[in-house]
């Protein structure tokens, strides 16, 4: 985890419509009051300085680390305390494999791609995608409930480790 501010909610993606990022910043600028929190936007895409921009002028604490090296991935990730994905669709959701192998509490959209991963209240949570109220009330709970996020974070990270190790999907 980061040492010093508020807790970090990342988002790990291409920042493009589809991805949907602008829905986790109108989240947090929800939450704020409340919950203050930082998030950090890892990729880079055509949305970036729009982003930039609706940040700053919402006043939310967002960092925008562009595209990273693979294995930078874990290091980032492991630093938040939450994960987001908020996108309206994904085949195969890799960026929430590797959230989620960090043992991430993970929050994500209600699509095929997501949902074929994540069981809700079990082992992440999900919202109805474009709903940023939603995604804030989801967030509330990762960020708000400190036990809550722990049992979600472990549960994300065994489902990696069951279903999802190399060694077996190779054999």
């Amino acid at each position: 985890r980061l040492p010093d501010g508020p807790p970090t909610v990342a988002f790990l993606g291409r920042l493009s419509p589809e991805k949907n990022p602008q829905s986790l910043l109108a989240a947090a600028h929800r939450l704020q009051a409340a919950i203050p929190l930082r998030l950090a936007f890892i990729g880079d895409g055509p949305l970036r300085d729009t982003l930039a921009q609706e940040a700053q002028r919402l006043g939310v604490d967002a960092h925008f680390h562009g595209t990273v090296s693979h294995d930078q991935l874990p290091e980032l990730l492991r630093a938040a305390n939450a994960f987001v994905l908020p996108s309206y669709s994904e085949g195969h959701p890799k960026a929430l494999l590797e959230a989620m192998a960090c043992g991430l509490p993970v929050v994500a959209s209600d699509i095929p791609g997501n949902r074929s991963v994540v069981e809700p209240g079990a082992n992440g949570l999900i919202f109805p995608p474009g709903d940023s109220a939603a995604l804030a009330e989801q967030l509330a709970v990762v960020l708000g409930d400190r036990e809550q996020a722990h049992r979600l974070g472990r549960a994300a990270h065994a489902t990696i480790a069951q279903h999802y190790d190399l060694d077996g999907l190779v054999g």
